[in-house]
């Protein structure tokens, strides 16, 4: 679920200061407790947490569990959230629009790192723009609203691909393959099995990166964003000029994407990342050699 505010004391709130029903106010501490837990919750601990006493937390559970808010092991004595729990959830994470939920967060990074950000989706032409922040660097040109990018040689698209069912990007690559423009070929991408190492290596690092294949001297990088699911909802992408936008994975650049595409999945109610799925630091690389996943035309 969604973060929530901390809990609050439910058995020291004043009842004066109660503009409302202050028993929900109060009932609803346990349920942000259980919210939080890793795992069905005794008694105690969930009363605790929730700032009651166990008598007065016992009362409210019990009108939870008949309203199906939360259940409780018949086994254990161990008390979970309901079904009803979560159908609300589920419901409120589907009215999630990343659209609306993103712009501040491309404009708190464009000010951060001084460069373009752009959010694109797939679309039924493949990887297109729908939110950005341009910033007054020439770079801002190449990025337009709505504009539809290439799958193979953008960030943007790279990232959608290496996340998504291949029945639905398949035909956009093997199309850019054969174009007779040999982007594709440029960007070191001539086989289907090429494009798979490509896209294997997107997500074992984690992010996207290229140089020169969307125009000479633009660079740009870009980072996954999922939403409840766990599936990948959008692509976030910075976009700027050869030199000045840092591309090494362990650069503040990158660092500073990954924490706002983290921010932004979170806030779609992502569910969190196990530790060992998370990218590993890449092994040290020789002098000259690029970083992963950076191509140059």
């Amino acid at each position: 679920m969604t973060s929530l505010p901390a809990p609050v004391d439910g058995a020291a709130r004043s009842e004066k200061n109660s503009a409302g029903v202050q028993s929900i106010e109060v009932g609803v501490a346990l349920l942000r407790v259980l919210s939080r837990a890793e795992g069905p919750m005794k008694l105690t601990d969930l009363a605790v947490g929730a700032g009651l006493s166990t008598s007065r937390a016992h009362k409210y559970l019990a009108s939870f569990i008949r309203c199906g808010l939360v259940r409780q092991s018949g086994m254990s004595n161990r008390y979970g959230l309901g079904p009803l729990a979560a159908e609300l959830g589920f419901s409120a994470l589907r009215g999630i629009d990343v659209v609306e939920l993103s712009q501040e967060i491309l404009d708190e990074l464009r000010d951060q790192l001084q460069t373009v950000v752009s959010l694109a989706i797939w679309a039924n032409r493949g990887p297109t723009i729908i939110r950005r922040a341009i910033h007054e660097q020439s770079a801002s040109l190449v990025v337009q609203l709505g504009g539809v990018m290439n799958v193979l040689t953008s960030a943007g698209g790279r990232v959608l691909a290496a996340h998504l069912d291949r029945a639905a990007t398949a035909p956009f690559m093997t199309a850019e393959l054969a174009a007779k423009n040999a982007l594709a070929a440029k960007a070191g991408l001539r086989t289907m099995r090429d494009v798979d190492a490509m896209l294997a290596e997107v997500r074992a690092s984690g992010f996207a990166a290229i140089s020169g294949t969307m125009l000479a001297g633009i660079v740009a990088a870009s980072v996954p964003v999922f939403d409840y699911a766990g599936k990948i909802a959008a692509a976030l992408t910075l976009v700027g000029l050869e030199g000045q936008l840092e591309l090494d994975p362990e650069s503040r650049t990158i660092r500073t994407l990954r924490a706002a595409a983290e921010d932004l999945s979170r806030r779609l109610g992502a569910p969190a990342v196990p530790k060992d799925l998370l990218p590993q630091p890449p092994a040290p690389r020789r002098r000259g050699e690029r970083p992963p996943a950076l191509l140059k035309a």
